[in-house]
């Protein structure tokens, strides 16, 4: 088993992973008006930070993740926990199948897996905002020979929608902080700022 203080290893957890995809997307939308790239890795981390902020609430009071599960992991680890957990572990366990970015949208909005008030407060805009985001990120992790062509402009409000969704998530309600380390609220919520203020300064300057 590898020693989790020597040098060459590295630990991290779910708290950790969406606090440095919110830094990172501030680091990234105050860069996007003199690094059109920066728009990309934007896209990408804040897709990221969504994710994990989901992940982050609905794993929270779930021993094994469940939650962002596939329906067939969950039930094969409910199976094997209510059965006493004899018998060899599920594959699940050990590497589990998470569902979709949407789904786990669609979840943390659903009373059945995150209870009021944790449960975010979904609409259609929303979801087709980061349905959107999504599709942007998945563009850019895709190579391609000639480039991409994108409107700029259609990015902002998707930026600023996904910080919504993680606000909610990790700074009005966080349902995870007994796992996060020290001063996690506060950071997550100054770097979301710090996407917000870039993404509304960028819109300004094109409009001026």
């Amino acid at each position: 088993m590898a020693n989790a203080t020597s040098p060459h290893h590295f630990q991290t957890s779910q708290p950790r992973e969406l606090l440095a995809c919110v830094e990172f997307s501030a680091e990234q939308a105050e860069k996007v008006i003199e690094d059109k790239g920066a728009w990309r890795w934007l896209c990408i981390a804040m897709t990221l930070g969504v994710q994990n902020a989901c992940l982050c609430a609905l794993d929270a009071h779930d021993e094994y993740g469940t939650k962002g599960m596939t329906r067939t992991d969950a039930r094969d680890i409910r199976r094997w926990t209510r059965g006493g957990r004899r018998g060899p572990p599920p594959h699940a366990l050990t590497e589990p199948r998470i569902v979709s970015p949407l789904e786990l949208l669609r979840r943390v909005g659903d009373p059945y897996f995150l209870k009021p008030p944790f449960q975010l407060a979904l609409t259609h805009e929303m979801t087709r905002a980061f349905d959107d985001l999504v599709d942007l990120r998945n563009t850019f992790l895709h190579f391609s020979d000639d480039g991409w062509m994108i409107d700029l402009r259609e990015i902002p409000p998707l930026a600023i929608n996904a910080c919504g969704i993680i606000r909610h998530l990790a700074v009005v309600q966080p349902v995870y902080l007994a796992r996060a380390e020290r001063g996690h609220r506060d950071r997550v919520a100054a770097a979301l700022e710090r996407v917000e203020i870039a993404m509304d300064h960028y819109l300004g300057a094109e409009v001026g």
